[in-house]
């Protein structure tokens, strides 16, 4: 009898170990998952069928980015009114399209350019990117676009589950580098929550981030010699200085040179770090010299309210001008304040005329 209470009270002491113990069971922990969260053996639940078409692979849901969505639209990368903000973005806004009068008929920004169309059919999202029918500056498929393309859904990828080196797409297109050095937050991105991307609670970036979108867009890659932005080059002297001095566009200078406290969300930079021992989510420390521009320095990976996947509307001169605006066809107040992450840019910028684009953060032509 004492030796079968022992081993009901170790069994106990086990159960709940495993149950605290964070990573052990860790949905996505390197191949652990528990397979019934995403799949079924038989196409069925319960004993009632999945779905009518159901998804390839045994998926629960129609599609691989639809099975993903099941958890991650509830943790904030598919709300209901763009409030989900994580360092990716949220992709309420690949669903949204406004239309405002111009000086020449009506303006548009189109849902399908807000992001990466990842087809998830139970969200709203069955079909491909209707204009690019692959990656820009490179070949991969807009018909193959999921989660999957980018993440490890079964944990063994590097960062943020990122596909890790020499992973091969199934299409061929895409062969992934060594995951880049970051450090990211909660994967709870709503607002409120810890995964609130903020200036002082944001993913922090090292290295090799443009590298790893080079896979897909791989000509974007040489900024230098095919006349694009660079990316993955050092900023100088001169950048980080204006990055770090920059308040505003009547306010140019006013931060002084020292990088203490001078960090802004909306345009993030790589350390240089290689490795993330370094790295810390919680700075607000501006660039130094050594610092790089990356492709998430302008982009969100995800999707943003803007074209292009944009931190901020690439389109208007002024950005307290940018769309959705409250006043455009289909939008509202919410959206506006939303889509810069709770931040009113009239007040979050003051200036006399108006913030011009957030280029000048780096470049100082306000």
């Amino acid at each position: 009898m004492k030796f079968i209470k022992l081993l009901l009270v170790i069994t106990a002491a086990v159960v709940i170990a495993l149950t605290l113990g964070g990573n052990a069971l860790a949905f996505h922990g390197d191949g652990v998952a528990r397979c019934s969260g995403c799949h079924t053996m038989h196409n069925s639940q319960d004993g009632e069928a999945v779905t009518d078409t159901p998804g390839g692979y045994l998926l629960l849901k129609a599609d691989a980015s639809s099975a993903c969505l099941g958890c991650h639209a509830g943790y904030g990368q598919m709300t209901t009114d763009g409030s989900g903000y994580g360092s990716g973005g949220d992709y309420y806004w690949i669903k949204r399209t406004w239309t405002w009068a111009g000086r020449s008929g009506d303006n548009n920004s189109f849902g399908y350019e807000h992001g990466h169309n990842i087809i998830a059919a139970d969200y709203g999202l069955p079909n491909p990117d209707p204009v690019l029918d692959k990656a820009p500056g490179g070949s991969f498929s807009s018909s193959n676009l999921s989660c999957a393309s980018c993440h490890d859904p079964h944990g063994k990828g590097d960062a943020e589950l990122l596909l890790r080196e020499n992973t091969t797409y199934a299409s061929g297109t895409a062969i992934f580098p060594a995951g880049p050095v970051m450090k990211v937050l909660s994967r709870r991105t709503t607002v409120g929550e810890s995964g609130e991307s903020q200036d002082d609670n944001h993913a922090a970036y090292g290295s090799g981030m443009s590298a790893w979108c080079a896979a897909c867009h791989w000509t974007f890659d040489d900024g230098l010699t095919s006349h694009m932005h660079p990316t993955n080059q050092t900023l100088g002297t001169e950048i980080a200085n204006n990055y770090n001095q920059y308040i505003s566009s009547d306010d140019p200078t006013g931060g002084g040179v020292s990088n203490v406290g001078k960090y802004l969300e909306l345009v993030p930079f790589e350390t240089g770090a290689t490795d993330n021992s370094t790295l810390d989510t919680k700075s607000t420390d501006g660039p130094d010299a050594g610092s790089k521009v990356a492709c998430i320095s302008c982009h969100r990976a995800h999707a943003t309210a803007f074209q292009d996947a944009g931190r901020w509307d690439f389109s208007e001169e002024f950005i307290n001008d940018s769309h959705p605006n409250g006043t455009d066809d289909g939008s509202s107040a919410t959206e506006k304040l939303h889509s810069y992450y709770g931040r009113d840019i009239d007040t979050a910028f003051p200036t006399v005329e108006g913030q011009r684009s957030l280029c000048n953060k780096c470049h100082g032509q306000g």
